[in-house]
């Protein structure tokens, strides 16, 4: 009887692991297929994006051939400078033309491109932000013995003529138009910068953006809990660099003057030197510091 017993158990037993071998196995396959479920849908998600791109960007070049075209004196067709142009008479504004397309065919990838005019050349400068194309610049340049700009869409407070005069008018044509593209490209990451800020939740950024025109001095208050307290942090970020996107100067202090937390500060500071303003919030939020909120301004008269 007692063997017939032990029988039972052992074969309820081996059932029972059995069953839960099973319940494990079907755990397991539902869990892989939550998994694969929720890859296809981040696949999808990254598809939609990335066609959405592909058309913004679509977009982006139509409407920067159609500027060009605008933008050019001469009413004629124009042509592409990375094809071949006509032979031309003037072998001094032949050697130019050669000379731009060179440089065209070397930095066209990084947002310098142009076309052909009867006159000389009309040259798009493309800026960009971390991957995210923004304002496009244009100049109207005539070919001849000595360059000089027709006209152009740079921006007043960018220092185009002294530009122009240290690299132009030497004839290094090349370093001029590289010099104009850092310019610009700064002052649109400076700008994109300060208005990701206003964009932000007024949870995060409760106060209104306020900027000169080249974006050269940021300042703002972020609260953050530090060592189980909430410190209110004063930061001012100059940009005396006209030719960067990140600040020269940082300087870090507390709206308490009775707080020290020195280490925080020091990390503060450099992570806003060597970071630009969208990633070094995030990496403070990521922290086990916690973004509250911050109320900002961008002054440009105010001293550091």
């Amino acid at each position: 009887m007692e063997e017939a017993q032990d029988l039972f158990r052992e074969g309820v037993m081996s059932h029972l692991e059995e069953l839960e071998t099973l319940s494990h196995n079907l755990a397991m396959r539902q869990e892989q297929k939550r998994s694969d479920l929720y890859k296809m849908e981040s696949m999808k998600e990254v598809a939609v994006k990335l066609r959405k791109e592909r058309e913004d960007l679509r977009a982006k070049l139509s409407l920067q051939e159609a500027e060009i075209q605008a933008f050019t004196i001469q009413k004629t067709p124009i042509l592409d400078l990375r094809q071949t142009s006509e032979s031309t008479q003037d072998p001094i504004r032949e050697r130019e033309l050669e000379e731009l397309k060179e440089i065209l065919g070397a930095y066209w990838l990084t947002g310098i491109s142009g076309k052909l005019t009867k006159m000389g050349a009309c040259i798009c400068i493309s800026t960009a932000f971390e991957g995210k194309y923004l304002d496009s610049y244009y100049l109207d340049l005539v070919l001849q013995k000595n360059v000089r700009i027709e006209r152009h869409s740079v921006p007043a407070f960018i220092p185009l003529d002294q530009i122009a005069q240290t690299h132009l008018n030497k004839g290094d044509l090349k370093k001029f138009l590289f010099v104009i593209f850092e310019h610009l490209n700064a002052y649109s990451g400076r700008k994109y910068q300060a208005d990701q800020l206003q964009a932000l939740p007024k949870i995060v950024i409760p106060g209104t953006v306020h900027k000169d025109s080249l974006c050269t001095l940021l300042t703002f208050e972020y609260n953050m809990q530090v060592e189980g307290t909430s410190v209110c942090f004063c930061a001012k970020l100059l940009y005396g660099d006209l030719m960067r996107i990140l600040p020269t100067e940082v300087k870090i202090t507390y709206k308490d003057s009775t707080l020290s937390f020195p280490d925080t500060v020091s990390s503060h500071s450099s992570l806003f030197s060597r970071k630009t303003l969208p990633k070094a919030l995030e990496m403070l939020k990521s922290a086990n510091e916690t973004l509250v909120h911050s109320s900002i301004s961008l002054l440009g008269t105010d001293s550091f």
